[in-house]
């Protein structure tokens, strides 16, 4: 691992004191990464969000007052925010199809599932900085293009009915 790499870069992690989060702090020091910020609840994290840069953030699946996936929404969403564009990786415990198919939805770049590995940490970052997906802005979905980077391009017309699945967030509890 280049320590230099990362040293310039400055990382929210979201969660509270579990292990997860514990071997997540340790890998990105031994990375470089000296300017580490963590917060246990998600309100405290959109404050920081709206007033300080960061490079990434690394949100755990049990922060309080609200889930990791309505953290993510309300991270892209939410006005006042510096950057929602910034890489949002998902702490998960278990790696089921439908919990990764959910992050995708909520708009964050990747999703990490325990055990973690160093390398798989770093790597996700190299690729979140060195070259990021292009953004989908849309009124149902902000985030990450979730489609493969070998997809071709589509030309011609937009024939998909687009209908919400999910009703609105209240950003109100962040």
């Amino acid at each position: 691992m280049d320590r230099v790499e990362f040293s310039s870069h400055k990382i929210l992690i979201v969660g509270g004191k579990t292990h997860s989060v514990q071997l997540l702090r340790s890998v990105l020091g031994i990375a470089g990464v000296t300017r580490l910020i963590q917060v246990e609840d998600s309100a405290r994290a959109m404050e920081l969000l709206a007033t300080e840069h960061f490079s990434a953030v690394f949100a755990s699946q049990d922060v309080a007052p609200v889930d990791g996936m309505t953290f993510a929404v309300a991270a892209r969403r939410k006005d006042g925010i510096l950057n929602p564009m910034i890489p949002i990786f998902a702490l998960q415990e278990r790696a089921r199809r439908r919990d990764v198919e959910h992050a995708r939805d909520a708009g964050v770049t990747d999703v990490l599932t325990t055990p973690l590995s160093p390398q798989t940490i770093m790597t996700k970052l190299r690729v979140a900085f060195h070259t990021p997906r292009a953004f989908i802005v849309a009124t149902e979905f902000f985030g990450p293009d979730r489609r493969g980077a070998g997809r071709a391009a589509w030309f011609g017309a937009d024939r998909r009915t687009r209908t919400a699945r999910k009703g609105k967030v209240d950003f109100t509890q962040i």
